[in-house]
């Protein structure tokens, strides 16, 4: 009979760092990964692990301008990193790959600056009830709320898109309508 092994924990690291530092280590968790410090560690981890390796191999490691680059080069890959600084303008907000829309979500979950802000309207919260809500920082609240009112033509040109979509499928699939009495 074999023995059911207990789910393995995580080994946990209980680290002493100056004020400074842990202020800057939660800025960057809050900047590229949704406030997961455990996150911004790793990935700060695997840079410099990435560093070691390019200088064991005799390598140099350096920063130079875009026009200075060799025509052979190896970079290391951070994609929140990266993927943040393409557009610089937000830090909780990303794009989606999707068929029409072009708004943008919030990082990290199923959900539209516009739907977020939508809940927040009809409820009549404050940023920071909202914020309580759906689990967020109060700055990714204010920073959806502050895109809707600054894209309003591109939201309400997808919000009549998707009428025209829901229209669409209405009449192309209209509601069974039967005898309740049959059916019985």
């Amino acid at each position: 009979m074999e023995r059911e092994s207990a789910p393995r924990r995580r080994p946990r690291l209980h680290v002493d760092v100056s004020e400074q530092l842990g202020a800057t280590v939660k800025q960057t968790a809050d900047r590229f990964f949704r406030g997961a410090i455990s996150d911004a560690v790793a990935a700060a981890f695997a840079a410099f692990i990435w560093m070691l390796d390019q200088k064991r191999q005799g390598r140099k490691v350096i920063a130079v301008d875009p026009d200075a680059l060799p025509d052979r080069y190896g970079e290391a890959v951070l994609p929140a990193v990266d993927d943040t600084l393409i557009d610089d303008r937000w830090t909780w907000l990303v794009e989606r790959a999707h068929p029409w829309r072009r708004q943008l979500w919030i990082k990290g979950r199923r959900m539209r600056a516009a739907q977020l802000v939508g809940h927040m309207n009809g409820n009549h919260w404050s940023a920071e009830e909202t914020a309580q809500q759906f689990d967020l920082p109060v700055d990714a609240v204010l920073e959806a709320r502050r895109y809707v009112e600054t894209n309003g033509t591109l939201l309400d040109a997808e919000t009549i898109e998707e009428r025209r979509i829901a229209q669409a499928s209405a009449t192309i699939h209209p509601p069974e309508v039967g005898n309740a009495a049959a059916r019985r």
